[in-house]
């Protein structure tokens, strides 16, 4: 009998839905007014999915944008 153990592939893409999950939107508008005036990043294959990489460099910009708190 054979064993068979699943190998877990890294998420390297996001499909616009868990896009939206992730930033808690509920319209695909506000991705597209992102990019427009954020510079949020650009979808990928036919604007279905988001590199995660991208996405990841992106949170981290907008982290170091933020002014302190007064």
């Amino acid at each position: 009998m054979s064993s068979y153990t699943a190998i877990r592939q890294p998420v390297l893409f996001l499909t616009t839905s868990e896009v939206m999950t992730r930033y808690r939107i509920s319209s695909s508008a506000t991705l597209w007014k992102w990019r427009r005036k954020m510079g949020f990043p650009q979808p990928i294959h036919n604007g279905r999915f988001y590199n995660l990489a991208e996405l990841e460099k992106w949170d981290e910009l907008q982290i170091s944008q933020q002014q302190p708190c007064l």
